[in-house]
């Protein structure tokens, strides 16, 4: 099996948020990687001013919190390769 670089992972993460803001969830499952892989890169994203996260309070189908994430400006003008 071949590991992703993290590079192919932050660009598939931007890519997924240029079509619809998603939760670190389904970044997950459309990704193809763990959950705190996706949390780290997105942190990484956000810190660079590329991506937002909001801790939202209730998901309406579970009552859970979860974290949504959407892109910046910037990161909606990112040209990816």
């Amino acid at each position: 099996m071949i590991r992703k670089t993290g590079l192919e992972i932050k660009k598939a993460i931007i890519q997924q948020l240029k079509k619809k803001d998603c939760s670190l969830r389904e970044l997950e499952t459309k990704v193809n990687t763990n959950y705190l892989t996706i949390r780290a890169h997105c942190r990484e994203l956000e810190f660079f001013g590329f991506l937002e996260m909001k801790q939202m309070p209730t998901n309406k189908r579970n009552g859970r919190p979860f974290t949504n994430v959407s892109l910046t400006n910037a990161g909606k003008t990112l040209q990816i390769k």
